[in-house]
């Protein structure tokens, strides 16, 4: 299967999944968060973030380093690719936590303003409530 048609039946799959949610949420009350300014606005996301990018820069300098000693081009690769992996590995195991502190501020502001569905900002044309301020401000509330 080419690219471009997996491309179109990812598409197609997550219209079908947007319009199966909101169809659903006909029934439900909706709300919403500006996820960038949730996530942006945790109180570890900052710190989390220069973490990552001297993490990054390191692994980059290294396996650049140890690609260039390499001759082979398969294992050039390899080391490059390692690398990549070593650093999605070690930015999941940063932000698994700030996600899932995020998460529990969410269910807990809809739970207290009696929403049911809460989706990204993005994915909202019209209605629904805000949840945005209420998740920055419980955030900030937590205790680390």
């Amino acid at each position: 299967m080419s690219l471009k048609k997996i491309m179109v039946f990812l598409i197609a799959l997550v219209m079908l999944n947007t319009t199966a949610v909101l169809l659903h949420a006909a029934e439900d009350r909706v709300g919403f968060i500006d996820a960038p300014r949730v996530l942006s606005s945790h109180p570890k996301y900052a710190e989390s973030q220069k973490y990552m990018e001297e993490f990054v820069r390191k692994k980059t300098e290294e396996s650049m380093a140890a690609a260039e000693k390499e001759t082979d081009q398969r294992k050039r690769q390899e080391i490059i690719d390692t690398a990549r992996m070593e650093s999605g590995n070690e930015e999941s195991r940063v932000m698994t936590p700030i996600t899932k502190d995020i998460n529990k501020v969410i269910e807990s502001v809809a739970k207290a303003k009696g929403v049911t569905v809460v989706l990204n900002k993005m994915l909202i044309y019209f209605g629904g409530v805000d949840l945005t301020e209420d998740v920055i401000k419980g955030l900030k509330e937590l205790k680390f």
